[in-house]
């Protein structure tokens, strides 16, 4: 079995004829008003920091809190827009979750985020292997008749 991270980056690898995607960090993070000089590392690894603030890393949303179930990988598909689409190639929003490949537990917040971004016309889901991801993508193209376009990376 294939750790989430492990198949993460195959993913991420094999995806990218296709899709241009990119590892999102979701999560809360501290950093110093001060800058570098308001953060001093300690003797024992600890991590001093002076003047801290809280930000969200990732996507944040307008509170400022993290968006809660992300995913991992996220970036566009880009399409050529077929005659019965006006002719011009556009952008479609990806959002791929990553799982073991024994698969691993969805989250509530993760369904919610892949659904809202199927909703929205964009392609997303959860996959444990290249080709499951790759499938992701494949399905989107033909259920809207559009063409992919090399991501060229």
């Amino acid at each position: 079995m294939a750790s989430e991270s492990t198949v993460q980056r195959k993913i991420w690898l094999g995806l990218g004829a296709i899709s241009r995607l990119f590892r999102l960090n979701t999560g809360r993070a501290w950093l110093s008003n001060m800058g570098p000089a308001g953060v001093q590392k300690l003797a024992d690894g600890a991590v001093l920091i002076k003047s801290a603030r809280s930000i969200a890393i990732g996507f944040a949303a307008p509170s400022g809190d993290p968006v809660e179930g992300a995913s991992d990988l996220n970036g566009w598909t880009t399409v050529e827009v077929t005659p019965e689409m006006v002719g011009k190639r556009v952008a479609i929003y990806t959002a791929i979750e990553t799982k073991a490949t024994k698969g691993g537990r969805k989250r509530e917040g993760q369904i919610n985020f892949c659904e809202q971004v199927d909703a929205a016309g964009g392609i997303a889901g959860f996959a444990n292997s290249e080709e499951s991801a790759r499938g992701i993508v494949e399905n989107w193209l033909k259920r809207f008749g559009a063409k992919k376009i090399n991501a060229g990376y």
